[in-house]
């Protein structure tokens, strides 16, 4: 059997709807190339019908959907992961049960990847809408490029992005990855899997050790809701780890620096987190001390 091109991987639960919508998406975009791409699911011990909906699926495309049903919740960020260390496509793309995947983006990662005839791509990063949960469209792409902008190195082009729209980078669908790069991510630094802003790190890596592409027609919709409890947190402590941990892979201090000390008004942090925010102050302090140019 020969490797496939593309992994599309979706880690989920407790959404077995979504999921349904979403399993109906892929199978539906892949449109019998089941030789260029590989579809797996990994189930986080959902509670709800989710079983019954892979299983109908499963049936539907005569066993070719990869099926993981973990035997506890063992949380996002590992869920995630799982499914990156599982792919066994050329390129890892990690799709939300939730997100909307817009008509012919499939087709386009499957251009760019068969294009790619020195081997050097190693990031492929989606642009894309976010709207509200009733539907009502508030911003009509994350970020305002013409064509299709790439880099070599990839993280020229990824400072860019950082610059315009950085909470874009956190979304698992807006991102593919080379799977032995993103592999290699995981493997680098173990702490990932307890940051939230996991995808950033692997997005990161994966551009700095490789060339960097950008679709820049919009490929999904994003909803976005509330903000979540533990925001706080992930904004003042884990995407400043997560930068400090990218100087290591040369992307411009300048940059470095601004992208951690922009969040030195955290006043509400310090007072709601306090245990959080003290495991911070190394990385602030690192980025104090790093040069301005």
């Amino acid at each position: 059997m020969t490797q496939p091109r593309l992994t599309i991987a979706i880690p989920t639960y407790n959404r077995a709807k979504q999921l349904d919508r979403q399993l109906n998406w892929a199978v539906n975009a892949i449109a019998g190339r089941w030789d260029e791409i590989e579809l797996l699911v990994s189930d986080n011990a959902s509670p709800d019908e989710t079983p019954q909906v892979c299983q109908k699926w499963q049936a539907q495309t005569n066993g070719r959907i990869r099926i993981f049903r973990q035997t506890e919740n063992i949380g996002l960020i590992r869920n995630c992961l799982f499914c990156i260390q599982e792919a066994q496509g050329d390129f890892v793309w990690t799709v939300s049960d939730d997100d909307v995947v817009l008509e012919g983006t499939l087709d386009w990662v499957l251009s760019k990847i068969s294009g790619d005839a020195d081997g050097q791509l190693a990031f492929i990063h989606l642009n894309g809408s976010q709207s509200t949960p009733d539907g009502i469209i508030f911003r009509q792409y994350a970020y305002p490029f013409q064509g299709d902008p790439e880099s070599r190195p990839g993280s020229d082009l990824l400072e860019k992005c950082l610059d315009i729209y950085e909470d874009w980078l956190f979304l698992i669908t807006a991102n593919i990855y080379k799977t032995k790069i993103v592999q290699q991510a995981i493997k680098s630094w173990p702490d990932v899997r307890k940051n939230l802003a996991f995808p950033l790190f692997l997005a990161g890596y994966a551009a700095a050790h490789g060339a960097m592409t950008l679709r820049s027609e919009p490929s999904l919709l994003y909803m976005a809701y509330y903000a979540r409890p533990n925001w706080l947190t992930i904004v003042n402590r884990d995407l400043p780890e997560i930068y400090r941990k990218l100087a290591e892979y040369g992307y411009t201090t300048s940059l470095i620096r601004r992208q951690i000390l922009k969040r030195i008004s955290f006043i509400s942090f310090v007072l709601r987190f306090p245990t959080d925010f003290l495991s911070a102050l190394p990385t602030y302090w690192f980025a104090f001390r790093l040069p301005k140019h």
